[in-house]
């Protein structure tokens, strides 16, 4: 009898909750799972996944103009101020800035992109960026650190110049006018004028 009463207790409870369910499903609006926002492109079964927005403090430009007037003062520097000329006169002139642009097409853009993509996608430094490649790569990112070192002391020498004479120039008259053996008063200053090659003055 206890048996059978346990029987008939369960029987009651499980009836209890399968009415409750259905009486649930029943008050319950049926879903439009095709014109729901989580069907893709009206694909069954492929849901959305929500990530939450990437907020890792990495530093950013504050403006697409900021962004581009530093690439243009780290691309254009006193090599293409002062080195280009000497080297388009000392290579041909005019025909040494056909094979000039003609790899600064094929080679230096490119290359210049995929620089700025690297580092706009990672977003660290050179050593940072050579690291995240290949963790071999690193000592690349060191090397260069040590060139833009090695540029920097000799490039300081030669701004120093650029203000220095760019000073000068504004006196009357200029100080190179002249060649400065003949305001020396030594000896050479004596023979100096006599010394013509062809029908120029050297100094």
């Amino acid at each position: 009898m206890r048996k059978n009463s346990k029987v008939t207790q369960r029987e009651h409870t499980s009836e209890h909750v399968t009415e409750s369910v259905a009486d649930l499903l029943a008050h319950e609006a049926p879903l439009d799972y095709k014109n729901s926002s989580l069907n893709v492109g009206g694909v069954p079964g492929k849901k959305i996944v929500l990530e939450p927005p990437e907020n890792d403090g990495r530093p950013a430009w504050n403006s697409k103009l900021q962004y581009i007037l530093a690439q243009v003062g780290f691309s254009v520097g006193l090599g293409n101020v002062w080195r280009f000329p000497y080297l388009c006169q000392k290579n041909g002139g005019g025909a040494y800035l056909v094979p000039y642009f003609i790899l600064l097409i094929l080679i230096g853009v490119p290359l210049f992109f995929l620089e700025l993509a690297v580092g706009q996608k990672i977003r660290r430094g050179s050593i940072g960026v050579w690291n995240y490649v290949c963790p071999l790569l690193g000592g690349i990112g060191v090397s260069s650190l040590m060139v833009c070192g090695f540029v920097g002391l000799y490039y300081n020498v030669i701004i120093g110049w650029s203000i220095f004479y760019f000073f000068q120039s504004f006196q009357y008259p200029l100080p190179w006018a002249e060649c400065p053996i003949r305001r020396n008063g030594s000896l050479a200053s004596e023979w100096m004028p006599n010394l013509n090659i062809g029908t120029e003055e050297k100094c």
